[in-house]
């Protein structure tokens, strides 16, 4: 699936989404816009919670919220019966302000600030995952001072590096994520959260990373996990028999991409528990995991209106967007690759069917399919001030003509979550598409809003 699974192409030859026209999405709410499907995040939710529906493991999906956190979105989750992550006071605010049970909230981050933790322990949130010395002993404090106890789980460095850009890689003996268990810090950190008074240790957590291939790199992370769980609790007494792997599993954004499914990486996790529990003599009795782009970054697709089309002759060719790097920063800040479909002329896609185009565009180097429709080769750029603005570099596409509404693929997840006000560009507007109908969930900023918080020079 690269497209929503609700995509097709209607009689006028244009894309559509959970059954509305993109150019009448263009025509109600402008450009840039992100669209996102609520059937595919239903469908994604419903996958995860039945393939890990094990009978000998209790388990719990916990939506990662920094994937794509609005008030809208929280609440969709919530109804589908996931728990969430959050991973800073914003976060955790969008979150309560959405109605979620705060005992299903689990708080994140590697520096949380004593107003954060004061947030979160007045809000009753279920359970912070504590990532340094410094934290636990906040927490500790914070929850005495108002006559509670608090439940964590610690955050384990478990000196796995998955293959992954470095980046976005978080389990490495060198991440500044969490306690490691190379250094014996790991146990320290058991070993002082099993004294405090105010804390109550419930487990251990782990993540290594994002946009995940090579699913089998989480059976060598639950092997490692479950043999310090079981030194940790033999040498501090401690029970620990909660175990949370995080999240981390790709999903396709170019035609050529192959990540594994959903149903296979829970076989692959349930296999590991079996084998590790018994090679470990450790009992686990509840596993957590923490999905995010896996839930959100299909379902959604960012559309645009072309504007300038640049030729240089023996070149390049540009197509220049009305957004870009505001709206995603991806391809710059991680070489991140996307796809790209002419919305508004799509017959060059033959159909489009289960989220996969038949016939559709193709980056350069592959077989072309868009034979009598007078191909070329463009890299597709935004408008802002900064030659690395460049959404997506060497992509076969019919001859573009200014106008063109060009929908780019799975950008449900890390798009508008890290949007910024660059060139001071306005936030794009979020809208939800099902059944054939479409609203907002998040307004578009206008120019007003951009100085909003500003002040004058003098008072």
């Amino acid at each position: 699936m690269l497209l929503p699974v609700t995509a097709g192409i209607n009689n006028e030859g244009r894309i559509t989404i959970g059954g509305c026209d993109t150019g009448d999405l263009k025509s109600g709410y402008g450009t840039p816009l992100y669209i996102m499907d609520i059937a595919t995040v239903k469908m994604q939710c419903e996958k995860y919670i039945n393939s890990f529906a094990f009978k000998d493991f209790e388990s719990e999906i916990i939506y990662a919220s920094k994937a794509f956190c609005s008030l809208a979105m929280c609440q969709l989750v919530k109804q589908q019966g996931l728990s969430i992550d959050v991973s800073t006071g914003g976060e955790l605010f969008i979150a309560i302000r959405s109605g979620f049970d705060p005992g299903k909230i689990y708080f994140h981050g590697n520096n949380k600030s004593a107003d954060e933790i004061n947030f979160g322990i007045d809000y009753k949130v279920g359970t912070f995952i504590v990532d340094s010395f410094e934290e636990l002993e906040a927490v500790n404090e914070i929850a005495g001072q108002k006559e509670c106890i608090q439940k964590i789980m610690l955050r384990i460095t478990p000196g796995i590096k998955a293959h992954t850009h470095k980046y976005i890689q978080t389990g490495a003996i060198e991440s500044k994520f969490g306690f490691g268990i190379q250094s014996g810090i790991a146990l320290e950190a058991v070993k002082k959260a099993a004294d405090l008074e105010n804390i109550k240790l419930i487990g251990v957590h782990a993540h290594i990373g994002s946009q995940i291939f090579n699913i089998e790199v989480y059976d060598s992370l639950i092997d490692v996990m479950t043999s310090f769980m079981a030194e940790a609790s033999k040498k501090t007494g401690a029970s620990l028999n909660h175990l949370n792997i995080g999240g981390g599993l790709g999903i396709k954004y170019m035609p050529d991409d192959r990540p594994a499914s959903i149903e296979d990486f829970a076989e692959l996790v349930h296999n590991a528990l079996l084998k590790y529990t018994k090679k470990n003599d450790i009992k686990i009795e509840k596993i957590y995991l923490e999905p995010g782009r896996s839930i959100a970054g299909n379902a959604g697709t960012t559309l645009y209106e072309a504007g300038t089309i640049k030729e240089i002759p023996q070149i390049k060719n540009y197509i220049a967007i009305d957004g870009g790097m505001s709206d995603n920063i991806r391809p710059v800040l991680y070489q991140a690759k996307y796809n790209a479909f002419i919305a508004g002329r799509a017959s060059y896609l033959g159909e489009i069917k289960d989220g996969e185009a038949v016939g559709g565009a193709s980056p350069a180097g592959s077989t072309s399919t868009l034979a009598n429709f007078n191909e070329k080769k463009y890299n597709i750029v935004g408008k802002h001030c900064e030659s690395g603005d460049v959404i997506i570099e060497d992509i076969m596409l019919p001859e573009a003509r200014k106008g063109d509404l060009l929908l780019v693929a799975a950008t449900g997840a890390y798009c508008y979550s890290m949007s910024s006000n660059y060139n001071g560009q306005p936030k794009s507007a979020v809208v939800a598409v099902e059944d054939g109908k479409s609203w907002v969930w998040v307004d578009r900023q206008s120019y007003e809003d951009l100085y909003m918080r500003d002040r004058k020079l003098y008072e």
